[in-house]
């Protein structure tokens, strides 16, 4: 399994800890560390447990330390995990069972609980069924992300190689363009019930440059969709130097960056402030944003779509 680590010394350990703790215990831990200036990479080093391994690097982006982690492995299967993330003690046995019983299955994920910056855990919840056929050919189109894919997903290692990696010139959204081509390759499944938990906080790049990364995600959508419909692709340079967004796109938008926040600040017991950013959402987007209500609800036996890959 594969963890990039920059700057995150307040919760690797916990990170560290889940993992060790899984009932799966053949595991080969990668901590691959990204140039970071903190003590994160140390307390990895200091974990006196022979299945840890800590690769220091310079400072190239979470793509590279992924794509780092990916040429270190040697299991047929990788796992990865975001350091700021935890891991209930029985995910790894659940997606490993669910991947090995399907040879057509080239990944699973799970939902995850949500996790405040402080470490309480939030009783909504985050993921939805994968292997239906309208969701896959969204994930296809880079269109959905149905589960935080970064520290969820299990997939074959070789499938992950085949379909390229991460790409290391996106800043933001690489997972949900990986996940598009390997939604190309086969179908992706999903454990519905939770086995991990999230973290959300405002250091996140989705919660610092909200419009970066509706760009970039608007990029990756064109981008898959012309692979997929056997277009020509746009590039990066070109797509950024001529982004604009319509008005309908500006609304979406607003109202997706202020739910996101009001969920970040109900975590947090900021009740009032929360529900005020609720209801201007609701105001310029009310079918979007009673149907994000509804998917974080824990009662539905199939939760939210996670918030930066929903349409």
């Amino acid at each position: 399994m594969i963890i990039p680590l920059y700057n995150t010394e307040k919760y690797i350990g916990a990170c560290l800890a889940s993992v060790l703790s899984q009932t799966h215990q053949d595991l080969d831990v990668i901590v691959v560390d990204d140039g970071s200036t903190d003590g994160g990479a140390a307390i990895a080093e200091g974990i006196a447990d022979e299945r840890i391994r800590v690769d220091r690097g310079p400072n190239r982006g979470r793509s590279a330390a992924r794509n780092r982690g990916l040429a270190l492995a040697k299991g047929e299967i990788v796992a990865f995990l975001d350091a700021d993330d935890i891991w209930y003690p029985d995910k790894l046995s659940e997606q490993i069972k669910l991947l090995q019983s399907d040879p057509d299955l080239v990944a699973v994920g799970a939902v995850f609980h949500y996790l405040s910056r402080d470490g309480r855990r939030h009783l909504s919840q985050v993921g939805q069924d994968a292997r239906d056929a309208d969701c896959r050919e969204r994930m296809q189109r880079g269109q959905l992300s149905p589960f935080p894919i970064d520290s969820c997903m299990i997939a074959w290692a070789d499938a992950v190689r085949d379909a390229g990696g991460y790409d290391e010139s996106l800043p933001v959204v690489e997972d949900i363009d990986l996940l598009s081509r390997l939604a190309l390759a086969g179908p992706i499944a999903t454990v519905m019930r939770p086995l991990g938990a999230y973290r959300l906080h405002g250091d996140s790049a989705s919660a610092r440059d909200h419009a970066r990364v509706k760009m970039f995600m608007r990029f990756v959508e064109q981008r898959a969709t012309a692979r997929l419909e056997g277009r020509t692709a746009p590039d990066l340079e070109s797509f950024v130097s001529t982004y604009r967004t319509t008005r309908a796109q500006r609304r979406q938008d607003g109202a997706a960056r202020r739910f996101r926040d009001a969920g970040m600040l109900a975590m947090e017991g900021r009740y009032v402030r929360a529900a005020t950013l609720c209801a201007l959402a609701l105001a310029a987007r009310p079918s979007y944003t009673l149907r994000r209500i509804a998917m974080r609800l824990p009662v539905r036996r199939t939760p939210s779509v996670v918030a930066r890959g929903g349409s």
